[in-house]
């Protein structure tokens, strides 16, 4: 795409964030609908306005449409089978040469995945993160297929499409796991 085709798009959804972040699950079953290219836009813009450490911006993403490449993807690993159905997927990865310290490298990656999955949510479309271990065989299929230099890392992928399953909102409200001031809290 060009640059100028890539201007910040006008987005729109009638949840709010509250609502996207409690009720957002992970869809993993998608129809054959392709997902626009302005709505693909409001998700990526999504991923670019995450918050990073000392605003360096190491994040850089992959847009994959192609069947035989989310093909070849879905076959090397286990866990990344929706791929293979998705009319679309994103790969985020990170920059060693923008930032050095790779504990804020994944974390500016991540609030870019987590932003892009809550755009995915609130635009009526699902969405599931695949997890890239460091050094994996997937790893390394990630890095040859889609040809990154050596400074370029990857961090997650994202499915997505329209939603060929509803999954229930969990209670997730574990009072058990907060704490305030010290570990035993007051």
């Amino acid at each position: 795409m060009e640059r100028d085709s890539m201007q910040a798009p006008l987005c729109t959804s009638n949840i709010d964030v509250i609502t996207a972040i409690r009720d957002r699950r992970s869809i993993r079953r998608y129809t054959a609908e392709s997902v626009d290219e302005a709505t693909l836009h409001c998700i990526l813009q999504a991923g670019l306005a995450a918050p990073t450490a000392m605003n360096r911006r190491p994040f850089h993403f992959v847009v994959l449409r192609e069947r035989d490449t989310l093909a070849q993807l879905a076959a090397g690993k286990k866990y990344a089978w929706m791929l293979s159905d998705a009319p679309c997927a994103i790969a985020i990865l990170g920059d060693k040469a923008i930032e050095n310290r790779p504990e804020h490298l994944y974390a500016d990656c991540f609030a870019a995945t987590q932003n892009m999955l809550l755009a995915i949510h609130a635009l009526k479309l699902g969405g599931v993160w695949i997890g890239v271990s460091v050094d994996s065989e997937w790893y390394e299929l990630l890095q040859e297929v889609l040809k990154l230099p050596e400074n370029i890392i990857p961090t997650a992928v994202i499915s997505l499409g329209h939603p060929a399953e509803a999954r229930p909102v969990p209670d997730t409200w574990e009072p058990e796991k907060i704490h305030y001031e010290t570990w035993q809290g007051k």
